[in-house]
């Protein structure tokens, strides 16, 4: 039966850094090591990472980060400044992520050299791992400081704190604490048992890319169990009742601020139903129908998806 292993090595997962949050709120250790010369500055502009694509010397895109006399350079037009965390398996060396979105592009061409600042979904996929983590994390908390320069409370503009993993508001007499928040989604695949392995629900959103059909998500509601949350979206997208909600794996989506939490669950009914403001299209794929869904034209979610992940395990489990 599917769904009796948990997915491993997602890409966007696997941090390395210790993030250290009990050195968060030592401002004048913060200070110092912005000075050293080990540290390492990420460049964020407008949500984009700094990334290296060269097939003929790489084998795979490089993130781009700086120590030194160039990281200070970096500090001084940065906008916002957020600590990452420490690697402790390479020196010690702390990594923050520098804010640079004040500035017009071309005025950061003399540090992009022949890097480009690309959505991380351009390369993510094909970095390793932990590369593709790290600019995740610093893309999400770039989104984060974007989206709350403002108390939700009162309106005052907020105030970075504890090396950027805090916004204060700096209105006094509200003074609320705001920090980073994920939205929980539900992500599953509805299977339907039968001969030969029997069938998944895939569905094709309009505003999704011509031709990728993939399984279905949606985020979880006030007062529901992430279970809950399966049984109710599947319903509702596809009027399919479910049981045997089994939970497959996690993955980090900060597009905008996400976390993408994996089920398979079985059908109880096989009549599919589907609610035209949500989806464009439905249907049931055996997987050798997955297998040659190129001849028409049609394709699941890129590799760097926990869709993909979940599909591809689910052809492989058999």
């Amino acid at each position: 039966m599917y769904g009796t292993a948990m997915l491993e090595d997602i890409c966007y997962s696997g941090v390395t850094l210790d993030r250290a949050a009990d050195l968060r709120r030592d401002e004048k250790w913060l200070v110092e090591t912005l000075r050293r010369d080990t540290t390492r500055i990420i460049p964020m502009w407008r949500e984009h990472n700094l990334i290296l694509m060269d097939e003929e010397t790489l084998a795979t895109p490089q993130p781009v980060t700086f120590t030194g006399p160039h990281a200070l350079g970096i500090l001084q037009i940065a906008e916002h400044v957020t600590f990452l965390g420490i690697d402790r398996a390479n020196g010690e060396a702390a990594y923050y992520a520098a804010d640079l979105s004040a500035k017009e592009e071309p005025e950061l061409s003399p540090i992009m050299g022949r890097a480009q600042f690309l959505n991380i979904r351009q390369a993510g996929g094909l970095m390793t791992r932990p590369d593709a983590a790290l600019m995740t994390y610093a893309r999400g908390m770039a989104t984060w400081h974007k989206t709350h320069q403002f108390c939700g409370t009162c309106g005052s503009p907020t105030e970075m704190k504890t090396g950027g993993h805090q916004r204060t508001c700096s209105n006094t007499e509200c003074g609320r604490e705001h920090f980073p928040r994920t939205d929980p989604a539900v992500i599953m695949l509805v299977e339907r048992p039968g001969p030969e392995g029997g069938a998944c629900l895939l569905s094709h959103k309009s505003i999704w890319p011509q031709g990728m059909w993939s399984i279905l998500a949606g985020f979880v509601e006030p007062g529901e169990s992430l279970e809950d949350a399966v049984i109710r979206e599947v319903k509702e997208e596809v009027g399919i009742d479910v049981e045997d909600v089994r939970y497959m794996g996690s993955q980090p989506w900060p597009f905008p601020a996400s976390l993408m939490l994996g089920f398979v669950a079985r059908a109880k009914n096989v009549d599919i139903k589907i609610d035209p403001n949500e989806l464009e299209d439905a249907g049931w794929f055996t997987r050798d129908q997955i297998a040659r869904l190129d001849e028409k034209g049609l394709r699941t979610p890129n590799k760097d998806s926990i869709a993909r992940h979940i599909v591809d395990h689910w052809i492989e489990d058999i």
